[in-house]
């Protein structure tokens, strides 16, 4: 909203460290050594750095060239989430880890994602469309210059991150989760974010693709179809032990 370049790179620094230190916490009750714990974390952040800048690459102007499309300032939140899901798996097998970690992922990416939003919203990017309605914000570094309201999509991705934040926090804390929940918090973070973004796309200024759909709408129904897979196979991998 006030094109503040600085205030984003604030909330990114912000974000980074904000995860570090709830991911360190949240694993301090887990079996794992040191090596393990870093290895993870990396897995993680290299797969969620590379999947973020993907698109981008692989739709790169030929003449501009892919380096500096890794350069640009694009990157996808839906795209990271699936990297950093995979990347911490390879780590995991790399490091000969069985334990489940993604319940203590799912509270520090969440409001992470939560801080590097408010980053957008302060540097004015991820803006929503034209609307009527009384929130609407003017954002001067809109094609419009700010003359005409928009949604914030930027505050509806805040109030998701940290409302699945909160109920997940609440729910492992507490121990009141269901049986189902334990060791799957994660993949229903994808889900549940695949399927708000799927809906928040018709508010935000995207290309329309095939069947009137955005890129990122696409992704999302592919995104969501996965980890829906990946829960039913695991729920059947219980049934059978159980």
């Amino acid at each position: 909203m006030l094109g503040s370049r600085s205030a984003y790179a604030i909330c990114m620094l912000l974000a980074t460290v904000v995860a570090a230190v709830l991911l360190r916490r949240r694993q301090a009750g887990l079996q794992l050594d040191k090596v393990q714990k870093l290895g993870i974390a990396i897995g993680g952040l290299i797969g969620a750095t590379l999947a973020a800048k993907l698109p981008f690459m692989l739709g790169a102007d030929p003449a501009a060239g892919v380096v500096a499309a890794w350069l640009s300032d694009g990157k996808t939140i839906l795209w990271a989430l699936v990297g950093g899901y995979v990347g911490v798996e390879i780590a995991k097998w790399a490091l000969h880890v069985s334990t489940s970690t993604g319940d203590t992922f799912v509270v520090p990416v969440a409001l992470a994602i939560a801080i590097g939003r408010i980053g957008c919203f302060l540097y004015g990017c991820c803006y929503g469309i034209q609307t009527d309605q009384s929130w609407g914000i003017r954002f001067v570094t809109a094609p419009d210059a700010g003359t005409v309201l928009r949604h914030p999509a930027q505050l509806y991705e805040i109030a998701f991150h940290v409302s699945f934040a909160l109920i997940a926090w609440s729910a492992i804390s507490a121990g009141r989760e269901h049986a189902t929940m334990k060791g799957n918090w994660m993949p229903m973070y994808m889900i549940s974010y695949a399927t708000f973004r799927f809906i928040s796309e018709y508010w935000r200024p995207e290309a329309h693709l095939a069947g009137g759909l955005t890129f990122y709408q696409w992704s999302a129904i592919a995104i969501g179809f996965g980890f829906i897979v990946l829960l039913l196979d695991r729920g059947g991998r219980r049934s059978k032990t159980s």
